[in-house]
């Protein structure tokens, strides 16, 4: 167990003086103060987040291989004419527009498929009040926002222009990502109107009205 510890791999996870405490520890020998404040205060956190990790199978998730389902996403996509040039003729089955909507922002935020939804929405007319109810549930309000104020900037959308209202005036304050990337990256070189929304991502209007203009 000890040479467990003492595995590379650990180096990930603990520090040099916290391996030291927790060899010493097992080993059962006196521990100093400051052993004990790494103890308490950093070694047992870690290993009880691990545990919870572990216990939620969250490896197995980040490992599993979600391309089997991005023809799920791909067919709903272009069920509500955003057409998928990958797609296969096969069929898939059909979720709302609002849900398909979310779980693109949740679980497949890659760019291409956000960059269909201001289309989606500006072709078919969604439930503004299921799509308010579950961005809330998943707290991505601001990414809702950002996206519909898009389509409206491409085609005028009276009746989303009440929920826009709404958004833009109980924005959630915490910056999150609208697709994965560096920070810090993001953080400079995102344009001005995604930053408004409290977002980070390499998002522009021009490649928006380009899509416009191949699409509607």
């Amino acid at each position: 167990m000890i040479m467990l510890i003492k595995e590379q791999l650990m180096r990930k996870i603990f520090g040099k003086v916290e391996i030291n405490t927790i060899v010493r520890k097992m080993e059962g020998r006196k521990l100093k103060q400051i052993e004990k404040n790494y103890l308490y205060r950093s070694i047992r956190p870690k290993l009880i987040a691990a545990g919870i990790l572990t216990q939620n199978n969250i490896l197995r998730e980040i490992n599993k291989d979600k391309r089997k389902n991005i023809f799920f996403i791909e067919y709903n996509l272009d069920s509500y004419g955003y057409e998928m040039f990958s797609i296969k003729k096969k069929r898939a089955k059909k979720i709302s527009i609002e849900n398909l909507i979310i779980k693109i922002l949740t679980e497949y935020p890659y760019a291409r498929f956000i960059e269909a939804i201001p289309i989606i929405l500006i072709k078919n007319k969604i439930n503004k009040f299921k799509l308010l109810e579950l961005s809330s549930m998943y707290g991505i309000k601001n990414k809702v926002g950002y996206l519909i104020e898009t389509a409206i900037m491409l085609k005028k959308l009276d009746y989303l222009e009440d929920f826009l209202d709404y958004l833009k005036n109980s924005k959630d304050k915490e910056i999150s990502l609208l697709v994965e990337g560096d920070y810090d990256f993001l953080e400079e070189t995102s344009p001005e109107r995604i930053k408004k929304w409290n977002l980070l991502g390499r998002f522009f209007d021009k490649d928006f009205k380009k899509l416009n203009e191949v699409y509607l």
